[in-house]
This record gives C-alpha cells, sequence and structure tokens, in this order.
C-alpha cells in the first residue's frame, strides 16, 4: 500500500498481523513532520508498519537519533522490511512493550505515540497480535495510562510529547491522568468523524 503525507509517500507492505496505517497515522505524521526539529532526537512507541518514524526519515531532516519500538515482533518485523524497501537506514527498531527494553537513562527530543484508544469489553477483542493495537481497555485508556506513568522519565529537557487522543476516551479521566503526571498539553490538529474525533495532543513537562 502506499502511505502519502504531502508530497512525502511510501511504499508500505499489507499485513494482517500488523496495523494498517489510517487517519489517525496519518495525523501523527503530519504533526511530528511539522513539529520535529532537525538534530532532534525522536522515539517511537507503537511503530506498527513503521510509516511514522519513516515518514520522518524520508523528510529530508537531519536527526540525531530516530528509534521505534513495539510490542509486537511481527510489527518490528514489518517496519523493518518497510525501511528496506524504501531504502531507509537511518532508524534503529526494537521489541519492547513501551519503554521497557529501553536503557533506564536514553531521553528523548520527541516522544511520538499512537495508543490503543478503542473502548474494548472482553468480546471486542481480535484475535492474534493485531489486538495490541487496537485494544484500550473498557474506556480506551488502558495503555494511555501506563504510558503517561512512564513517558516523563524518558523525555529530554524542553522535550514534547505527540499523542493520539479520541472522542471516545474519557476527557475527565485523560484531564486528571495529565494533571497526575505533571504534563501540560495543548490539541494541534483534528480530524472528525461520524463517530468519533481524533486529535493530536501536544505534551509538555510542568516546570
Amino acid at each position: 500500500m502506499r502511505f502519502e503525507v504531502g508530497a512525502l509517500a511510501l511504499e508500505l507492505a499489507d499485513s494482517d498481523s500488523v496495523y494498517a496505517p489510517s487517519d489517525d497515522t496519518e495525523l501523527l505524521a503530519q504533526a511530528a513532520l511539522s513539529k520535529a526539529r532537525p538534530n532532534s532526537s525522536i522515539l517511537e512507541i507503537g511503530t506498527g508498519s513503521g510509516a511514522v518514524i519513516l515518514s520522518l526519515a524520508k523528510s529530508g531532516k537531519k536527526f540525531k537519533e530516530l528509534v521505534a519500538v513495539d510490542s509486537e515482533q511481527a510489527a518490528i518485523e514489518a517496519a523493518k522490511t518497510n525501511a528496506k524497501n524504501n531504502k531507509i537506514e537511518s532508524v534503529s527498531f526494537l521489541q519492547s512493550d513501551l519503554f521497557d527494553s529501553l536503557p533506564a537513562h536514553s531521553k528523548f527530543d520527541f516522544i511520538l505515540f499512537n495508543p490503543p484508544y478503542l473502548p474494548t469489553a472482553k468480546l471486542d477483542k481480535v484475535k492474534g497480535s493485531l489486538n495490541s493495537a487496537l485494544d484500550g481497555g473498557p474506556d480506551g485508556l488502558k495503555v494511555v495510562r501506563r504510558f503517561l506513568a512512564e513517558a516523563g522519565r524518558h523525555l529530554a529537557t524542553n522535550g514534547k510529547i505527540l499523542l493520539i487522543i479520541s472522542s471516545l476516551q474519557p476527557k475527565d479521566k485523560l484531564e486528571a491522568l495529565m494533571q497526575k503526571h505533571h504534563f501540560a498539553h495543548h490539541s494541534l490538529s483534528s480530524k472528525s468523524f461520524f463517530f468519533e474525533r481524533l486529535e493530536v495532543w501536544e505534551l509538555s513537562a510542568k516546570s
């Protein structure tokens, strides 16, 4: 399949076991391309096909470091294949449940995350590795809670987090999580559908 962000295009292999790039992927890629500064270090959590991090790598900007992780080995293999097929060698891929496999001291100027945000009951779960990209738990915040609890330790001074948020998630609980983990936030961009509204939130550590 072809993934396009503006004039930038990637050819990505189809995979039944990896989340296919969609509107949320495009929103995050657009925001990342707009905000990420040259010579910055960037981490993408839950890279899936690699569409977002590979778009940055192909943008022409020179970055200090590009790292992408995913909890599923199938996604890491797919992302590596897509990097090779698009002749991109500047991204390091690593299997990791959020930050677990990263060095404890590692810090990044930008952390990107399109989390599993769909409220998911037991009967809604899908079989196989694709479930990890979709299953947000009963309120859509299961993985976001863990991410916000850990992200601050890996954010460089004046660093930013770009996070996909859905209107299907309870905003009062999201706001409480931001307060609990000392993040300021604002919406960078959004896209509305008949069933939900997606936004990219930019987070920064409160001083």
